[in-house]
C-alpha cells in the first residue's frame, strides 16, 4: 500500500512523456492479461522496452505506476461517461442510473486490469483519493442533468446522487469481489436496490 503520496514530476520532453505512456501502457496490459499481481517493475519494464534505470528515472516504484495507471483509467471512465451523457435522452432517474451503470460494467470488463486495482483490494491511499473525487464529480453532474431535465426537484440535497454513486460502487465491488468477472446475480439484485433509491428521488418531484 502506498502511504505517502509524493506527486511525479510530469516529463516536459515529448521523448519521456512517450517513455512514461509507454510504460503506463506496458503495465495496464499486464493487469488486463495476467492479473494485476502480475505487475512488477521488471514485467513492466521488459514489456515497455526501457531500461530499469530509465523506469526508476520516472516511478518511485511499483505502487507509484499503479497510482497513476488508476488516475488514467479514472479519466478515460469520465471521458466516456462525459460523451454518452452528450448523446442521452434521459426520461427518469432509472434510465440515467441504468446508462451509467452499464457503461461502467462495459468498461471494466474491457479493462480488467481496471476493475482489479480499484475492486481487487488494494488500497493505495493515493488511488482512493482520486476515485473518491471522482465520485463526488460524477455525482455533481448526474444531479445537474436530472434537475435540468426536469427529473429531479430543484432543492433535492445533491448529495442523494452522491449516495447513488456509491451504491453503485460499492455493489460493483461486492460482486466482484470472488469472481475474475462480475457476479450478474449481485449485479442485477444491486440494481434493483439501486433503481428503488431511484425511485425514491423521484417521488420527491410528485409530493
Amino acid at each position: 500500500m502506498t502511504t505517502v503520496n509524493i506527486p511525479r514530476r510530469a516529463p516536459v520532453q515529448a521523448r519521456s512523456r512517450q517513455t512514461v505512456a509507454r510504460i503506463l501502457d506496458a503495465a495496464a496490459a499486464i493487469a488486463d492479461e495476467q492479473g494485476v499481481d502480475a505487475v512488477t517493475t521488471r514485467a513492466i519494464a521488459d514489456r515497455a522496452g526501457v531500461s530499469y534505470p530509465s523506469l526508476y528515472r520516472f516511478f518511485a516504484d511499483r505502487d507509484a505506476i499503479l497510482d497513476e495507471l488508476m488516475e488514467r483509467h479514472c479519466s478515460e471512465i469520465d471521458a466516456r461517461c462525459v460523451a454518452a451523457e452528450q448523446t442521452w435522452e434521459i426520461t427518469s432517474i432509472a434510465e440515467l442510473l441504468n446508462n451509467e451503470l452499464d457503461l461502467h460494467v462495459d468498461y471494466y470488463r474491457k479493462h480488467p486490469g481496471a476493475a482489479g486495482l480499484w475492486m481487487g483490494g488494494r488500497g493505495s491511499l493515493t488511488v482512493i483519493k482520486h476515485v473518491h473525487a471522482r465520485m463526488q464529480t460524477l455525482a455533481d453532474r448526474q444531479h445537474n442533468i436530472l434537475v435540468t431535465a426536469g427529473l429531479l426537484p430543484a432543492d433535492t440535497d445533491p448529495r442523494a446522487m452522491l449516495v447513488a454513486v456509491e451504491m453503485a460502487d460499492r455493489m460493483l465491488e461486492l460482486s466482484y469481489r470472488d469472481n475474475d468477472d462480475f457476479d450478474e446475480a449481485i449485479l442485477d439484485i444491486g440494481r434493483a436496490a439501486l433503481l428503488a433509491f431511484g425511485e425514491s428521488l423521484a417521488a420527491g418531484l410528485h409530493a
